[in-house]
């Protein structure tokens, strides 16, 4: 996304700019339209103005070139700049009082052969990468800086929707969840739709998802949020199949996939229903089998991941999981993108 309030930079996964709430002056970065978030349920409505997957992205004009980028979160948040896939050393701490943070090429990237491997971005491109939380929101860019073109970044995008565990809840940093590791295993851009704790396959965002040109293959972990806040078989099973009917009509030659619930608390400890938990997977399963659409297929979720690469929430995959899920599935997505 560009907008003309900050025109030499690219605000990726981002849809919209809303005042911020906790300071003055700033531009909160949101997922989605407000038109959107609108037909939501409340807490999907809150996750979707906060900036999981969303960077601020730029190359400046000359090696030497200095850019301040001015920005705050709603509490103390952290932020990553990388230069194209080259990672930092350490994060960089923010809070609700706008901050002012200098940007450089760094001196041996600045000097690096362009006939080296870099990876699937242009090391010239600094990309501000933000947590899932808190809020977070951009005051003011200054300095001699461009937004990418499209030849620095992926020509392709994976769009992926769900859970907490889609935003990456549980993982180290945000480039370490599943989603962004499944698009570098693929060499493509990420677009991350996570809602943690209220993924219900809401008919507003899969008409938003389904209105969007801008992604390629698309995954739906559907959904342990529903399996946890008491949503009936029936219910699941109307809403889900709404949700994928929406967007795979929209979109009938992309590779799009459902993924049955991961392992968790319900499936292992001893008293819960892991019958329930059958039930949605075979629900979901059904689902896919009776469909009409020939770009739909359904990964299950307990054979990308076990329990022992879980949290010790038992619901959440910690760095094993999202590593293993994130292989599985861009294994998936590369062979159904060759069809």
């Amino acid at each position: 996304m560009r907008v003309e309030k900050y025109p030499s930079v690219t605000l990726h996964n981002v849809a919209e700019l809303a005042p911020a709430d906790w300071t003055a002056g700033g531009d909160r970065l949101c997922r989605v339209p407000e038109t959107v978030g609108a037909g939501l349920n409340v807490d999907a409505r809150e996750r979707v103005r906060h900036p999981t997957g969303s960077e601020i992205r730029f190359v400046p004009d000359r090696p030497d070139a200095t850019i301040d980028i001015t920005l705050s979160a709603a509490d103390k948040a952290q932020i990553r700049p990388f230069w194209g896939s080259f990672q930092p050393w350490n994060p960089i701490e923010i809070g609700p009082a706008p901050e002012t943070l200098t940007f450089t090429v760094p001196d041996r990237l600045s000097e690096l052969d362009t006939g080296e491997e870099t990876g699937r971005f242009d090391p010239r491109v600094c990309r501000l990468v933000f947590e899932r939380t808190p809020a977070v929101a951009l005051h003011d860019v200054a300095g001699d800086c461009r937004p990418p073109t499209c030849d620095e970044v992926p020509p392709r995008r994976y769009l992926a929707y769900g859970t907490s565990i889609t935003e990456g809840a549980a993982a180290s940093a945000p480039h370490l969840n599943y989603v962004a590791r499944a698009a570098r295993e693929l060499g493509y851009d990420a677009l991350n739709f996570g809602c943690s704790g209220s993924a219900f396959c809401d008919l507003s965002l899969a008409e938003h998802i389904a209105g969007r040109d801008d992604w390629d293959v698309a995954t739906l972990s559907l959904s342990v949020n529903m399996a946890n806040r008491g949503f009936t078989l029936p219910q699941f099973r109307k809403r889900t199949s709404r949700f994928i009917d929406e967007i795979a009509n929209s979109h009938p030659r992309k590779p799009i996939v459902c993924v049955t619930l991961f392992p968790y608390f319900a499936d292992t400890v001893t008293g819960d229903d892991s019958e329930r938990a059958a039930n949605f997977r075979a629900t979901l399963r059904s689902i896919v089998a009776d469909s009409h659409h020939s770009n739909l297929s359904l990964v299950e979720g307990t054979e990308l991941t076990n329990v022992s690469e879980l949290t010790a929430d038992l619901l959440h995959p910690g760095d094993a999981g999202m590593e293993a899920i994130g292989e599985g599935l861009a294994s998936h997505l590369e062979r159904r993108a060759e069809r």
